[in-house]
């Protein structure tokens, strides 16, 4: 194996790490999934907590809110979400809305149906957002994790050209 060769498992090494970072990039969520933004008694109470708590959600992600009849989607603050205040900023019509989370959302986010007492009976949803740019370090995790990743290919990729070389 001559100089400037590169072994073609170090090629596909690094393909596989920086696929890994673009898992940054933005999902969709179809919020209940083949439930969708339903009332009671399609959902119990808690069902959009539970529904969220295996996810991660990250800024540019989308929130899909998806309903048959009549539904509508309201973003609110913590103390609406908890009282389930009817507020007047509503999205409603169609059969979907969908909600882009800015790329530089961190922290939670809180939605609720106010339809008639469809928010008391479980049609509320709260999420935790993981900003993908954060504040105390210019990389992002993904990053850090693929740059380290990458040192440690390198590192072993040399040594094992250097027993090749001699």
């Amino acid at each position: 194996m001559g100089r400037g060769v590169v072994p073609v498992w170090v090629a596909w090494s690094l393909q596989y790490w920086l696929a890994l970072e673009e898992r940054a990039a933005a999902t969709e969520y179809v919020v209940g999934d083949s439930r969708g933004w339903t009332a009671s008694p399609n959902i119990t109470v808690g069902y959009y907590d539970e529904w969220a708590a295996n996810k991660t959600f990250m800024g540019g992600d989308t929130l899909k809110f998806v309903w048959n009849g009549t539904h509508n989607v309201a973003f609110v603050t913590k103390e609406e979400y908890d009282n389930c205040t009817k507020v007047i900023s509503v999205f409603q019509g169609g059969v979907a809305f969908s909600y882009t989370l800015p790329a530089d959302a961190n922290g939670p986010y809180y939605f609720i149906s106010t339809v008639d007492s469809d928010c008391e009976n479980g049609q509320k949803l709260a999420i935790n957002v993981i900003s993908l740019t954060p504040a105390e370090s210019p990389y992002s995790s993904a990053s850090s994790i693929t740059a380290g990743a990458l040192s440690v290919l390198v590192l072993v990729s040399s040594g094992i050209m250097a027993v090749f070389m001699n």
